[in-house]
């Protein structure tokens, strides 16, 4: 199991704020990506946050999932990357850094 950032862009014009067709993805990705059915589909444990920037359009969300793959799956199944483009990425939290800092320097 690990944490994984879902990272995404999209253009001004594709914004679900200016453009109906997007807006109507993002009401339907709301439901496709909350079920218990889905996350365990698709190897995720929990959606730890959701976070967008509307005037940089741009979004991050944390999941906590056992496959990058699936997590792809995911995000093209949901209609995610319809209008975004996304990156998955691998994260660590910040205090497993500062430990491995700190054995490295004792």
């Amino acid at each position: 199991m690990g944490i994984f950032g879902i990272n995404g862009i999209h253009t001004t014009e594709s914004c679900p704020l200016n453009n109906l067709e997007s807006a109507k993805v993002i009401i339907q990705m709301s439901l496709k990506s909350g079920g218990k059915e889905v996350k365990e589909k698709y190897k995720i444990n929990r959606i730890i946050g959701q976070y967008h920037s509307a005037l940089e359009h741009t979004f991050i969300w944390i999941v906590e999932a056992d496959d990058a793959h699936l997590i792809e799956k995911f995000c093209i199944d949901i209609e995610m990357a319809k209008f975004n483009a996304v990156k998955i990425v691998p994260l660590t939290l910040f205090e497993e850094i500062v430990n491995k800092c700190s054995l490295r320097l004792s």
